[in-house]
């Protein structure tokens, strides 16, 4: 997939959350998006390991399962269906768990207050190729890797471009390929080729990875964040 088009698609969904009402409530919203699909809607650690997955496309995954963490879950689920899309749920406080969610190859990250319209969009731009991350969230992710830099010294000097930088940073911030490339005045084409560039510097393969290690390289420039 490399968009999202507006003929209709099929995206099975699977929810990894603990709080019954949450649970019931995205369960909902993906029943009445048009184009998805509920695959299967887990309780426990346990309950999403039985589910293997579920044929979902994508899931969304709680951090904090009564019976364990649903990191474990993402790791199963990658090694079995690399392909499955995951995104994480969180709140503010998880902060060190996100950090090891990409690491463990998660595609985005939203926020429990996500509005519902939202999350159906970043439901579809995960399916998409895209790696949804709540605004709110990244702000407070990129303050984090600017104390994390600032802890640890951080002396290494950015291998990175000017605009390779300003890119890296927009998606921190949750822009697309296309708003991306809107904001920067340059075609997506360019942009292809800034983050294969900006992959190759960092040695991953997914955004989620590189927002991640430029975080820990002090890479980002945060200064003017509120």
């Amino acid at each position: 997939m490399t968009g999202i088009t507006d003929g209709p698609i099929d995206i099975a969904v699977g929810i990894v959350e603990d709080d019954d009402d949450l649970r019931a409530y995205l369960s909902s919203v993906v029943s009445a998006a048009p184009g998805l699909s509920l695959a299967f809607a887990a309780g426990t650690l346990a309950q999403a390991i039985r589910a293997g997955g579920g044929g979902a496309d994508v899931c969304l995954i709680d951090i904090q399962l009564p019976d364990g963490s649903g990191l474990d879950f993402l790791a199963r689920l990658k090694a079995r269906a690399a392909t499955t899309k995951a995104l994480i749920l969180t709140v503010l406080g998880d902060r060190e768990s996100v950090f090891e969610a990409l690491q463990a190859g998660a595609d985005g990250y939203l926020l429990k207050d996500t509005p519902p319209e939202q999350i159906v969009r970043d439901i579809k731009a995960a399916f998409a190729g895209a790696a949804p991350v709540s605004p709110r969230a990244a702000a407070h992710l990129l303050k984090a890797f600017k104390r994390t830099a600032e802890t640890k010294g951080a002396k290494t000097a950015s291998q990175l471009t000017e605009r390779e930088g300003q890119l890296l940073r927009l998606f921190a911030q949750g822009k697309s390929y296309k708003e991306a490339a809107e904001e920067l005045g340059v075609s997506a084409n360019t942009i292809g080729a800034h983050v294969k560039s900006i992959y190759s510097k960092l040695n991953v393969n997914s955004r989620g990875r590189a927002i991640y290690e430029a975080g820990q390289l002090g890479w980002l420039d945060v200064s003017n964040d509120e």
